[in-house]
């Protein structure tokens, strides 16, 4: 696995993980549900991982969503 995105704003990575995901890629958050389990907020990066085989096609996504936004 390799990561593809990084964030502190977990909305961000969700939706990226969607778009990745209409094009067939699968995807796995890292660190997800780590802000439910600790008692104190933190700020907790967030990560957006794919396959290796899947690096190159999720990146240029990436990159595609970002000049449509």
């Amino acid at each position: 696995m390799v990561v593809v995105a990084q964030s502190t704003i977990l909305v961000e990575l969700e939706i990226l993980k969607a778009k990745l995901a209409s094009e067939g890629i699968n995807s796995y958050l890292k660190n997800e549900y780590v802000n439910n389990v600790v008692v104190m907020p933190i700020n907790q990066d967030y990560f957006l991982l794919v396959s290796d085989e899947d690096f190159e096609k999720a990146l240029h996504a990436y990159k595609k969503m970002h000049e449509e936004f």
